[in-house]
Order: C-alpha cells, then sequence, then structure tokens
C-alpha cells in the first residue's frame, strides 16, 4: 500500500520524503491557491519536491471539452502527473472520451462519496478512484466502510482501477489498509501523528530511564 503526502509546500514534500515513508503527493485547488499566485511554478515545485507521482486536478467540472483540454496539458507539463477529473457527469464523460484517446494518460476520479460513484469510475476505465473519506467523517461515523465495498466490486470484476483514501486520524490509515485501499493520503499534521501513541511514548521512556540507572549516558559503540 502506497503513502501519499495531501500538501502543495515544497518543504513539507521534503520533510516527509526525508522519513523514507513517503510514495508521492496529493494536490487540490485548494493547496494549490495557498501555493500561488504562479501556479506552473508551484507545480514544478511539489514535481521536484515529491519522490513519485502528483495528483494534480483540472479546475471546472460541468463541460467536458475544458476538462480535456486541461488533461492534455497536465499530461504534457510532466509525465509525474496523475490527472484528478472531478466526479461529475462530465467529468466520467472526460475520462471515458481520454483513455480511448489516449490509453497511457494516467487519470484519477475525485470527489467519489459513494459506492455507485466507484463503480462509474472503473467503468470509465480511470486509473484511481479518489474516494472523500476525510470529509464524510462530517456525515457518517464510518467512512472507512465505503472502502470494502468498492474493493470487493473491483475485484470481482476485474477492474483495474486503485482505491485512494484520503485520512484525518491516525487510526484510518491502518483502516483504510486493512479495507483494501491501494493509497491513503494525508495531510502532514495526520501524518506526523502516525508516529504517535501515549503507550510507544511511555515505553521508551522507561527503556531509558532503566539503561541510564546502570549506564548513564553512556550508548553502544558507533563503527
Amino acid at each position: 500500500m502506497q503513502l501519499f503526502l495531501d500538501s502543495s509546500n515544497p518543504d513539507e514534500i521534503l520533510t516527509a520524503r526525508s522519513w523514507g515513508i513517503l510514495d508521492g503527493v496529493t494536490t487540490n485547488p485548494s493547496l494549490m491557491s495557498k501555493a500561488g499566485p504562479d501556479m506552473q511554478a508551484a507545480l514544478r515545485a511539489v514535481l521536484k519536491a515529491s519522490p513519485g507521482p502528483v495528483f494534480c486536478q483540472v479546475i471546472g467540472w460541468k463541460e467536458v471539452e475544458p476538462l480535456k483540454a486541461q488533461a492534455r496539458w497536465l499530461q504534457q507539463f510532466s509525465d509525474g502527473i496523475i490527472v484528478k477529473i472531478p466526479m461529475s457527469v462530465a467529468g466520467i464523460q472526460a475520462v471515458h472520451e481520454l483513455k480511448k484517446e489516449t490509453p497511457g494518460i494516467r487519470l484519477a476520479v475525485t470527489a467519489v462519496s459513494t459506492v455507485a460513484q466507484a463503480v462509474l469510475v472503473a467503468k470509465a476505465g480511470a486509473d484511481v478512484v479518489a474516494i472523500f473519506n476525510g470529509p464524510l467523517d462530517l456525515e457518517q461515523d464510518e467512512p472507512v466502510s465505503i472502502v470494502a465495498p468498492v474493493r470487493a466490486i473491483y475485484d470481482r470484476n476485474g477492474f483495474k482501477t486503485k482505491i485512494l483514501s484520503a485520512g484525518r486520524y491516525p487510526r484510518a490509515f491502518g483502516e483504510y489498509a486493512a479495507a483494501g485501499t491501494d493509497i491513503v493520503t494525508l495531510r502532514m499534521d495526520f501524518m506526523k501523528l502516525l508516529f504517535e501513541h501515549a503507550f510507544t511514548d511511555k515505553r521508551l521512556h522507561g527503556f531509558m530511564q532503566d539503561w541510564r540507572k546502570t549506564f548513564g549516558d553512556k550508548t553502544w559503540p558507533e563503527a
């Protein structure tokens, strides 16, 4: 399973990359607007900082041709981009047509909020379905519950579309992974929390206290 950072901040991306666990970056129009005002320069900086693919979203959701034109431009801008298309009638149509015209273009459909929408995404031929698990926290108690049925339907029908889940809490990372998500994306503040737990912190302090009682500040010799 892959772990992506939801960010348009190159410094954040480089920090997470240095930890050795980052596979790529997701962005959206809101994040990119914070990195402006030069949107092309901002996108270049994100691509340079990312260790892998960068999800970048087209603007709009109601008209097919503008979505397709932007997707083609983003594909030409960098082969490291996975183009995000919004979940809508025009969006699904754009994915279907783009995949027929240019099979190699990498496309994701974003703002997917139901199992039915996820099925439409796979039928259109998208490479990734981006489920809005995080925002679904505002509407339901268990946003992870959408993942398992999507995984089952995809596997049963031979769909190759990967599942991307957006997490907001450390527990979501493990829950989404167990339910069959292929990619989890987290904001930096949530990603940091993956490393933390009260018991872990307590136990590590205990180890140090016991060690220092006997050995003080000594450590094992370094090569």
